[in-house]
């Protein structure tokens, strides 16, 4: 059996944009998305974000590319825009949080969630395979490619509450 997984790469139009780095990736300001262009902002795979060393402490590391931080960054860049167009202060700031389901097969699914800009360290926990994950990667899915409306939010009720009930934070 043969696992390949090809290099990843930002797209051309991003490398020639003037925003990418020699690496062909776009650096931001970690908790506020900001490039270094004025009015500019940048989320998700394209970005450069660093974050603590895990195992050399003085070495950053770069910030995972996962659909989930690009949402969370999402949230926050919209939050800036917002208050920059309406001429309120927007504070809000990317906090690092981020968290992955782990496919196991069987209708079984582990989960990794921690604070990836924690120090001196990222703080990364792992919980045990099991049923109620692999329900939870299914919902969130769901979740995420539901059209805004009742099932949306019946969708986003079921999630928060079992992050509850489970001790996961969780923001939709």
């Amino acid at each position: 059996m043969l696992v390949l997984i090809p290099p990843h790469r930002s797209a051309r139009f991003v490398q020639d944009s003037g925003l990418a780095n020699s690496a062909g990736w776009i650096p931001v300001d970690r908790n506020t998305l900001a490039t270094q262009h004025e009015n500019v902002y940048a989320i998700g795979d394209v970005t450069a974000v660093s974050m603590p060393g895990r195992w050399k402490p003085d070495v950053p590391l770069m910030l995972p590319k996962a659909g989930v931080f690009a949402h969370s960054q999402a949230l926050i860049v919209a939050e800036r825009i917002a208050g920059e167009i309406s001429g309120k202060r927007a504070d809000a700031q990317f906090c690092g949080d981020g968290f992955c389901m782990l496919e196991a097969g069987e209708d079984l699914a582990g989960f990794a969630f921690g604070n990836f800009f924690a120090e001196p360290s990222p703080d990364v926990r792992l919980k045990k395979i099991g049923r109620s994950w692999h329900l939870g990667k299914v919902l969130f899915e769901k979740w995420w490619l539901a059209p805004y409306g009742i099932r949306r939010s019946l969708l986003e009720s079921a999630i928060t509450t079992g992050g509850k009930i489970l001790g996961v934070p969780v923001k939709l």
